[in-house]
């Protein structure tokens, strides 16, 4: 049992400690470092050990006060946030856009003599870095750095991933009630950003009842009306804070300051408006009919009444997006700024085995989707790592003949498959969306870079037994580039806006080369002679950057 002091209310002494978790034998926890406390709550950075291997992972636990306080009703409120968070598990993949849950249960401690049950849960870890965990920390980055909130295409992704998790969240039957830049966590930046719904803390799943009695919800600024004066809430309660943080994405402040604002507006029709914000982006400034045009949707999906306003989150993502244009344009300063204070870090960075070697998966490839999570082709089909274990992937509507040979990302949650006999596949959480036949001539591929809805590049193996480079461009296949003395190709990355950097193996060692995809243009690089083949491929198009990786270590760049 651990022992914590009657006056440690924020459990200094569980660091270092482990607890064992009552739903799968043979699991612990050991928080490592706090990062950050609330009212009832404190949450740590952890070490999740399991007999596979260990990873980190954010554990909530109760305070004992709280729990001391509330009673039953404190249990109330893990319970709410895991059936909330399992629900969505049940999908494999599920959705990139909401906090994985991972574990939940509860521990004893000692507090004065006293024995006290603390309820604990544990999700994701989501590292954010430098940039900040949440949407509140990204947002005064982004002020701080350009004077002005998210551009319109960071915007745009950053509306997208909150519609596409508030959506799955709903489709589930859980209410947020409290949809906040603050709940919404952070992870990547650029290409690779992701933002993440998280602390169900306070949501309503279906079929779970019960609340803590007379205690208010939501935060002024973002909560529904219904939310404070006890009306029937549903998913215009969480479509009214969504938009809401759209007005914050946009402008860095809220659409409404208070609740005594949303009365008014009730009264009076008006509201703030975007070109009213000084924090706007220049470059939708520029576009007023845009501008009026997203006003008049948050209108509409923050009528003070809910019987007037619009109910599904993807109903106003739809409305919104094609005002915001999507190319990504991310800059960052280049002058060192004073750090944010609000942004924890761990204390050190180690390596840690996810996952012991000795399994029996074979993994043909793989592509990772964020922090801790990955979609791998197997010659039994797909599986998905969730940042603890494996498992088996859904492969509904997936129509491939013969097995999954690659996987590669092409945005958050979506990914392009390539099959054993020359066929791709547009893959998402909720399986295949659309086939695509490969080019005419083409027996097998073997790698793929780009993007379906943009230009690119698969390479394949021909009835003769000859690689070739393949441009996909305006929905379709372009003539082949036959590639006589290549061995094989392992990769293919883009390298800038118009050229590919493919690798692989020819006769007599190691094959590197940059091709112009528009224009059947090759130029072969020298590789250096200690590589006999290169395996594997990255790049950074925007800084015109590559890299390879071959045989006995070699790197090139």
């Amino acid at each position: 049992m651990i022992v914590i002091a009657r006056d440690d209310e924020n459990m200094h002494g569980l660091l270092g400690a482990s607890f064992a978790s009552e739903i799968t034998p043979g699991i612990s926890y050991r928080p490592e470092q706090m990062l950050g406390k609330g009212g009832g709550s404190v949450a740590f950075l952890a070490r999740r050990i399991a007999p596979e291997g260990e990873a980190p992972v954010v554990v909530k636990v109760l305070r004992p006060l709280f729990v001391k306080k509330l009673g039953p009703k404190a249990h109330l409120l893990i319970r709410k946030e895991a059936v909330a968070l399992g629900r969505l598990n049940e999908r494999v993949p599920p959705t990139p856009f909401v906090i994985r849950l991972v574990d939940t249960s509860t521990f004893k401690v000692k507090r004065a003599d006293v024995e006290i049950d603390l309820p604990w849960v544990a999700v994701e870890y989501v590292h954010g870095g430098a940039l900040g965990t949440t949407l509140a920390q990204r947002i005064r980055r982004s002020l701080r750095d350009t004077g002005y909130a998210f551009d319109p295409a960071r915007a745009a992704h950053a509306i997208d991933c909150v519609a596409q998790g508030l959506s799955a969240v709903h489709e589930v039957g859980v209410i947020h009630r409290d949809l906040t830049p603050n709940n919404v966590l952070c992870t990547g930046r650029g290409q690779e950003e992701i933002f993440k719904i998280a602390d169900f803390g306070v949501a309503r799943p279906s079929g779970v009842s019960g609340t803590l009695s007379g205690a208010l919800v939501g935060t002024p600024g973002f909560a529904a009306p219904e939310l404070t004066t006890g009306d029937e809430v549903g998913t215009y309660t969480d479509v009214f804070s969504f938009a809401s943080m759209i007005f914050y994405i946009l402008t860095g402040e809220p659409l409404f300051t208070s609740m005594a604002e949303v009365m008014r507006a009730l009264e009076t029709g008006k509201r703030r408006s975007l070109m009213e914000m000084p924090g706007l982006s220049p470059e939708l400034r520029k576009d007023e009919k845009a501008v009026r045009a997203i006003d008049l949707v948050l209108g509409w999906a923050s009528a003070p009444r809910a019987d007037s306003r619009l109910a599904e989150a993807l109903a106003v993502s739809s409305m919104v997006l094609p005002h915001l244009p999507r190319r990504r344009e991310q800059t960052f300063s280049t002058f060192p700024r004073a750090p944010d204070t609000s942004i924890v870090e761990p204390e050190k960075f180690t390596w840690s085995v996810l996952h012991q070697p000795g399994s029996s998966l074979v993994i043909r490839s793989v592509a990772w989707d964020g922090h801790g999570r990955a979609i791998a082709a197997t010659p039994q089909g797909l599986s998905f790592w969730n940042g603890t274990t494996w498992r088996v992937a859904t492969t509904e509507g997936l129509r491939l003949s013969g097995g999954v040979r690659f996987v590669q990302r092409v945005g958050a949650g979506r990914w392009i498959l390539g099959g054993d006999s020359a066929e791709i596949a547009i893959y998402t959480t909720g399986g295949a969306v659309e086939t695509v036949s490969g080019p005419k001539g083409a027996v097998k591929v073997e790698a793929f870079g780009g993007d379906l809805e943009d230009i690119s590049v698969l390479a394949t193996v021909d009835e003769n037994g000859i690689p070739c480079l393949n441009t996909f461009a305006t929905k379709r296949w372009l003539r082949p580039l036959k590639l006589p003395g290549v061995a094989s190709v392992s990769n293919v990355t883009r390298f800038d806006d118009a050229r590919w950097l493919v690798c692989g193996r020819k006769d007599g060692g190691a094959f590197a080369a940059l091709y112009n995809a528009l224009d059947w243009e090759l130029e072969e690089l020298d590789a250096p002679r200690a590589a006999r083949a290169f395996i594997c491929g990255a790049s950074r198009p925007r800084k015109t950057i590559g890299y390879l990786g071959g045989t006995d270590g070699v790197v090139f760049v």
